[in-house]
């Protein structure tokens, strides 16, 4: 099913663990990957996590929003953002490094090694939560809930950058 309307992702949760949060971020205009927001996805976690990745172009990304989704800036610079934030608490700020939410698609692999074709001059960025998140379209208007978003559908995405330090490794998660 390809849904016209772009989505918006948002979910306030109360973190309890010892993180430094950061206000409200909207990503640029990108395409929907691996997603899992109508049921959680319970491969790598037996209690399961609503997720979705989005997929933007390296040369043709619209502005994203950052400060409680107030301030506007061109695609390139909101990635940039990004890796600042990582930068700024010890995390990689090179695209695919561990810790860094930013994927490069150049260097994604599948599990046989190979190239992943489709992500080609593409960053690939994942979003994450543990509540199921609320949808909704463009004009703010709460989407039902029979209504999934598929892989390809056009998305934004609002979410909370948290700084996370596990076991002496540093990690920038991005939660919906």
């Amino acid at each position: 099913m390809c849904l016209k309307s772009t989505f918006h992702f948002s979910h306030k949760r109360a973190t309890q663990m010892a993180a430094k949060k950061f206000p409200t971020m909207v990503t640029p205009k990108g395409h929907a990957a691996f997603a899992w927001l109508a049921k959680k996805d319970t491969k790598f976690d037996a209690n399961g996590v609503y997720k979705v990745s989005i997929v933007l172009d390296k040369k043709d990304m619209t502005e994203g929003r950052v400060n409680f989704g107030k301030d506007a800036m061109s695609g390139s610079d909101w990635v940039k953002n990004i890796l600042a934030i990582c930068a700024e608490h010890g995390v990689s700020a090179v695209p695919g490094a561990r810790g860094c939410p930013v994927k490069d698609g150049d260097q994604m692999r599948d599990k046989d090694g190979e190239l992943k074709e489709q992500f080609k001059g593409k960053l690939v960025i994942q979003f994450k939560t543990t509540y199921k998140p609320g949808l909704i379209d463009t004009r703010g208007t709460t989407l039902p809930q029979s209504l999934q978003v598929l892989n390809g559908d056009l998305i934004k995405v609002a979410f909370n950058p948290v700084y996370r330090e596990v076991s002496g490794s540093h990690y920038l998660s991005l939660y919906l």
